[in-house]
């Protein structure tokens, strides 16, 4: 029940695809273990309360396209929900996330895990969404190893040619 002081707010969301799946990601700060999630063929509802701040959070997404609601992955913290949600049909990218085209200040592009439709993959993309789900990071993101990590101080200086290009840089 919700009482006179608590604000119903929309939780920010991020969203990426691919031809045959979804990914949504639900932030919610402190959000408690006893949310309220649905996930149907053409809908998302969500609700939660974050008791410090006295936060009701409220979503229900009208899905563009349909999914299987029964072939999901979830991983959930305290940060957020992350869901890996499967199109009942693969195929061509939507449109949008949602029905309408309204725009949603809360409901925003997930750069980080989007592919564009034209992109080409090496390896297995049936393997590789599994991976993904395994290591969705949560609250950050991953950098790669120290070798992977380019950094431009680490690159030589050039050696000055004679005199004159000291007296230049004095």
């Amino acid at each position: 029940m919700t009482g006179p002081n608590v604000m119903r707010v929309a939780p920010a969301v991020l969203w990426a695809q691919r031809k045959d799946r979804i990914f949504l990601t639900i932030n919610v700060r402190e959000c408690p273990k006893n949310y309220k999630l649905n996930i149907e063929s053409k809908k998302i509802i969500f609700s939660g309360k974050n008791e410090q701040s006295n936060k009701e959070y409220v979503l229900d997404l009208e899905l563009y396209g349909e999914v299987n609601s029964e072939k999901y992955k979830m991983k959930a913290s305290d940060a957020n929900i992350q869901l890996c949600l499967t199109r009942a049909e693969e195929g061509h990218y939507w449109p949008r996330l949602i029905e309408t085209k309204t725009k949603c200040h809360f409901l925003k592009t997930d750069f980080n895990k989007w592919k564009d439709e034209d992109e080409t993959d090496d390896e297995d993309e049936s393997a590789n969404w599994e991976n993904m789900m395994n290591n969705m990071n949560i609250g950050g993101t991953e950098l790669g190893s120290e070798d992977e990590i380019a950094d431009s101080d680490d690159d030589d200086l050039p050696d000055l040619e004679d005199d004159k290009d000291i007296e230049k840089l004095e």
